[in-house]
């Protein structure tokens, strides 16, 4: 058994004892789904960042960045930090007060809606199981990288060790390991990425090396390298303005993102989590994907850039950190399925079984049920994506795009919608998530068996955004806003009382206040380390 092998194992069964044990204080289904609203903001903060650092990111990002996409992935990244902090003060605030139990639970009530509800529950859980699958291929692509074992034989392995986690601990627990995982894979990687600069020539000299060769220039210069996305600057840049929209939608209200503001224990725990979270996902973003181009100096051509960073770890780190990395990333791909797995039982239990039992006559799931319909969904969910994963190459970059542009297209304007506009009516809301779900998933179906290179103004997402916001104005034209509706949202603008203590307003108005110098921060990072350095080795050009 190698070292690698090891510390995985010892971390997989750390997590499943924790989810064990966070098992025994579950008693009721808010318990279960929403860890009973009374998170801190060190647990809201770290499930944020674990559930969006994911093997997409160690991987799927980092070898796109090892490609030479590394400055559209910059662009993407610091607008889809702001998503944070525009979706916990427009959207998560209210989110919270309306004590749903589920997202689609939100839209149901705001809308005064059973079909808005259940269509919203239906588009979540088809773009989660998406991204579970490319969460899932790149567990197992790490782990038979790194240990030897088959591929297939991974993957199982990594699905029973995530789905006995959900399934026993549910929210809290998820909260929890999400948590540690997130303090695991950052400590490591801001370590990690030192001992890559370190090997490859020292941070600055190899950005400048980088810089300065004709080969590697365009590894990172505003353009882009030409043909990874597009083939010319322009095109790139816009590919990175759009993704940056897309995933700045999925972190304001992507299901497996504002669901955590859910399990907050006030609104004053929203706002700060969310701007911890910002700048938490900013630099693994950016160490991640320049921690890959620096390996372009050492092994400039890899035959699956995916693997950069674990051959990074393997080849340019002391063993025991390289452990240490490799089992953070493992840790990353665990804690974004096992909110994918509790979020999808808790839909189908919340939003479409409870539904159906309202529509019989039976108006309340017990707590119970509602837990054993929902763990018996996790797994039923972990087996369908298992079929998939088995049958289907690997393909992570793609796959976990393809989630994220879905749930923004679909849900992102009808989110904004149900709390910023007072005409928009349950009709059109219906249209306008069927609309962007739609375009959205059958254009990029349709290109993809075609093999149409669409160019960058056609991307899916952005038609899918486009037709949402134009069904939504259309139908609701000629729809009226119920009395039912109104006061629905007329009470998602009742502040609780327990929020007005003048105390925690008062530290929350400071704290924001700092926080709002996240964006000189980033700058100031991009500056020192990339840009200044960048610029330097280019005048040897």
């Amino acid at each position: 058994m190698n070292i690698y092998l090891l510390g995985m194992i010892i971390a997989m069964a750390v997590f499943i004892a924790i989810g064990i044990i966070v098992s025994r204080k579950v008693r009721t289904a808010e318990d279960f789904y929403v860890a009973g609203r009374n998170a801190p903001v060190v647990l809201i903060a770290g499930s944020l960042v674990a559930s969006y650092a994911s093997t997409g990111m160690f991987m799927g990002d980092a070898g796109q960045c090892y490609d030479g996409v590394f400055p559209m992935l910059m662009i993407l990244s610091g607008m889809l930090c702001a998503g944070y902090i525009f979706g916990a003060i427009f959207f998560g605030r209210y989110l919270r007060r309306s004590k749903a139990l589920t997202m689609p639970e939100f839209f149901g009530i705001r809308f005064n809606s059973k079909k808005l509800r259940s269509l919203a529950a239906i588009t979540a859980i088809i773009t989660m199981c998406v991204y579970l699958l490319s969460v899932m291929q790149g567990i197992g692509t790490l782990m038979e990288a790194v240990t030897g074992v088959d591929y297939k034989l991974c993957i199982i392995i990594a699905i029973i060790v995530f789905t006995l986690i959900s399934v026993t601990s549910g929210s809290r627990g998820v909260l929890i390991t999400d948590a540690l995982m997130a303090a695991l894979f950052t400590i490591a990687l801001i370590i990690g990425v030192a001992f890559i600069a370190g090997g490859t020539g020292g941070w600055f000299d190899t950005i400048k090396s980088l810089a300065s060769n004709v080969d590697t220039n365009s590894l990172l210069s505003w353009a882009g390298k030409s043909g990874v996305l597009y083939d010319n600057g322009l095109s790139n840049v816009l590919w990175g303005i759009i993704y940056g929209i897309v995933w700045m939608s999925v972190c304001m209200v992507g299901p497996w993102q504002a669901s955590r503001y859910q399990m907050a224990k006030s609104e004053h725990v929203v706002v700060k989590s969310a701007f911890w979270s910002a700048l938490g996902v900013f630099l693994l973003q950016f160490l991640s994907g320049m921690g890959a181009v620096l390996v372009n100096r050492v092994y400039p051509d890899m035959a699956d850039s995916t693997h950069v960073l674990i051959w990074a770890s393997m080849n340019l780190m002391p063993k025991v950190l390289g452990v240490i990395l490799l089992t953070g990333i493992l840790s990353a791909g665990i804690s974004s399925a096992t909110t994918f797995q509790s979020l999808i039982g808790s839909m189908v239990a919340n939003d479409v079984v409870k539904a159906i039992k309202s529509d019989s006559g039976e108006d309340k799931l017990l707590d119970k049920k509602a837990i054993n319909i929902g763990r018996i969904t996790m797994v039923v969910a972990a087996l369908v994506v298992l079929v998939i994963a088995l049958t289907n190459p690997p393909a992570l970059f793609i796959i976990m795009y393809l989630g994220g542009a879905m749930i923004a297209s679909s849900w992102m304007p009808v989110a904004v919608g149900s709390i910023f506009s007072s005409r928009l009516t349950k009709q059109g809301a219906f249209a306008g998530m069927l609309a962007g779900f739609i375009g959205t998933f059958f254009l990029k179906l349709i290109a993809h068996f075609a093999g149409w290179d669409l160019p960058v103004y056609l991307e899916p997402s952005l038609v899918g955004i486009v037709l949402n916001i134009l069904a939504m104005i259309i139908v609701s034209a000629f729809t009226s806003v119920t009395d039912e509706e109104k006061a629905a949202r007329a009470k998602l603008f009742v502040i609780p009382e327990s929020e007005k203590d003048p105390v925690q307003i008062k530290k929350t108005l400071r704290f924001t206040k700092i926080g709002c110098l996240i964006g000189a921060v980033f700058f100031i990072i991009l500056l020192i380390f990339w840009i200044l350095p960048y610029l330097s080795g280019s005048a040897n050009l």
